[in-house]
């Protein structure tokens, strides 16, 4: 799960937009998003190279007071100009032909080093006016900015039980955030991100608790919300139209149970997690043309330490599950992993790609990042036009 924050950060670069005389490039230190700012009335650019600014991301929610500071309000509508209903709702877009993803919140320079203070008004809940804050440090409740979180449809959600020591709790960070996790030639492998929702099945031996799944009550199923937050679906009559419990039992019906415990017979294991997503008619707008949900795993944990390539390749086959395409194996290089985030996906229909995973092939680790994994999204696909787009985490 992405980390939702509101930076503050230093403007690496200002250019001229190749399509448009009012607008500007700005491109932030650290960071590897592309955000378009207007220029000022004078034609001057509102940002210039080394000020610190405060970036705000795609699905962040901006209360009435900032969007009134930062002129994304429609008096005669009484909303924001923003996406969303409310017109509220920070979206990436194409602007003259240039993929933009992200706004921009200006600061008033100190003479501290590396520190800036916000000029906020002062006659609204939660802010005192003028805050400081330091390069890096997050603006996100200081300014009151949400993260939008779309309603969970009645078929996601299910009944609960607490299993905070046996959940997975499962990161992923866009590329744009952390820009330096991977040395340029380094190992690794990319598989296609697919549009649907993730699914945690963990196994856990001896666990026997009378309201999991399996005949032992030895496996646990839970999206991805709910495993953060150290929860698990029951195995019960309520649950029994659930997409995550109706998944797993498709896998326990076909034998899933069974090679499970020939895995645990062959390696002794305290727990073994399948990551994978739940994709398909039913799932999300893009469909891949099927006529019903399927899984496919993109990542197994054994006892906490994630498996490498050749390793999730072999358990994969041991436990007969499909997994997601792999679209790249080789040496980092932006371009060529730029060049199978975009385009159709491998799996049949019409559908855009979603994007890529990346992930070292040794599963290696970054001393800032931890684990090498981060997400390439395209921007066809953030920017598709669709009434039925959705985004169900």
């Amino acid at each position: 799960m992405s980390t939702f924050t509101c930076p503050v950060v230093r403007v690496a670069s200002v250019e001229d937009h190749p399509n448009a005389d009012r607008l500007n490039l700005v491109r932030l230190d650290g960071l590897g998003y592309l955000c378009i700012s207007g220029k000022l009335d004078d034609g001057s650019p509102r940002y210039k190279t080394g000020d610190l600014v405060v970036y705000i991301p795609s699905a962040a929610v901006l209360p009435e007071y900032l969007l009134k500071e930062m002129d994304f309000w429609d008096t005669e509508k009484n909303k924001g100009t923003l996406a969303g209903a409310d017109g509220n709702r920070v979206k990436p877009l194409r602007l003259r032909g240039v993929f933009s993803e992200g706004i921009l919140f200006p600061t008033l320079p100190m003479s501290i080093p590396d520190v800036c203070m916000l000029d906020v008004s002062v006659d609204h809940d939660g802010n005192d006016g003028r805050p400081m804050l330091r390069l890096g440090e997050d603006a996100s409740q200081v300014l009151c900015i949400t993260k939008y979180s779309p309603p969970i449809p009645v078929h996601m959600a299910g009944e609960v039980a607490n299993l905070f020591d046996h959940t997975v709790r499962y990161t992923c960070e866009r590329l744009e955030s952390v820009p330096d996790i991977f040395e340029p030639g380094e190992q690794v492998v990319a598989t296609e991100k697919l549009h649907g929702t993730m699914m945690a099945i963990v196994y856990v031996p001896g666990l026997n608790h009378p309201e999991m799944f399996s005949k032992n009550g030895d496996i646990i199923v839970h999206s991805k919300g709910l495993g953060s937050q150290g929860l698990a679906f029951k195995n019960n009559e309520a649950n029994a139209g659930n997409l995550y419990v109706r998944t797993l039992q498709a896998l326990l019906d076909g034998g899933f149970e069974e090679a499970l415990n020939e895995l645990r017979n062959l390696a002794q294991f305290k727990k073994i997690a399948l990551l994978g997503e739940i994709f398909g008619k039913g799932v999300q707008d893009l469909h891949y043309d099927m006529d019903k949900p399927a899984f496919r795993v993109f990542d197994i944990c054994v006892d906490d330490t994630y498996c490498n390539s050749v390793e999730f390749s072999i358990l994969a086959t041991v436990l007969g599950v499909d997994t997601v395409p792999r679209v790249y194996a080789g040496p980092f290089d932006l371009t060529a992993l730029e060049a199978v985030r975009d385009g159709q996906t491998m799996l049949g229909g019409a559908n855009i790609r979603e994007g890529i995973v990346v992930r070292s092939a040794t599963e290696a680790r970054h001393e800032i990042h931890g684990r090498k994994i981060c997400k390439m999204i395209s921007p066809d696909y953030l920017t598709r036009k669709s009434k039925d787009a959705t985004e169900y985490t």
